[in-house]
């Protein structure tokens, strides 16, 4: 996306965050962001085209950069790269900023329901996503880190449903777990998911 898309996104997502989309102006966009009106006509057609591409860019914001950096650390550090990035980074249920991200993928989901063309075009976006996700998956097992036997499309769904879920940290109150302690039931789960150990063959 070329930066001055990025630029009138962001600035409609800000107002949006601020006041609501009854509040968004596209002249304030524009001016926000830097750009002549005009440009912003020259990537979205209108104001509710605006609005939609806000949303998918708030479904997608952050998972579609952890889902290519979970594609690099199954290629580079193997299972215990792997493992530390899932339990420790991406499912962290008091990360402030991750909180933030996942709230926004709810909130689009949300929308979506009542606004046809925004749920057809968040299904696309993540049916293309999932796919990506499915490929690390089929690279991990090539790797030797998931045990053949696991379902692609099932693992794909588990890593991004546990971290949505995690938004009810905010409301947990004084059940909420120790950070620790969440991420060493985390740990157990997913080890249960690498190839078992080769028993060798005791010599006759």
């Amino acid at each position: 996306m070329p930066d001055a898309a990025q630029a009138i996104l962001q600035a409609a997502k800000d107002i949006i965050n601020e006041s609501g989309e009854n509040a968004l102006r596209v002249t304030e966009v524009a001016e926000r962001a830097g750009v002549a009106v005009g440009l912003l006509y020259h990537y979205f057609k209108d104001r509710k085209a605006l609005i939609t591409a806000v949303r998918e860019f708030q479904f997608l914001a952050r998972i579609t950069a952890d889902s290519a950096t979970l594609d690099g650390i199954v290629a580079r550090e193997g299972n215990g790269g792997v493992l530390r990035t899932i339990t420790s980074d991406f499912s962290d249920p008091y990360h402030p900023q991750r909180s933030e991200f996942r709230l926004d993928r709810i909130e689009a989901l949300a929308i979506a329901r009542h606004d046809p063309e925004l749920k057809e075009r968040l299904t696309a976006a993540q049916e293309e996503l999932a796919s990506n996700i499915v490929a690390t998956i089929r690279k991990a097992k090539a790797n030797g880190i998931l045990d053949e036997s696991i379902d692609e499309k099932a693992l794909s769904f588990l890593l991004e449903v546990l971290p949505i879920g995690l938004v009810l940290a905010n409301v947990y109150g004084k059940y909420a777990p120790d950070q620790k302690d969440w991420e060493s039931l985390l740990l157990r789960m997913f080890r249960g998911l690498a190839p078992a150990p080769v028993t060798p063959v005791a010599e006759k």
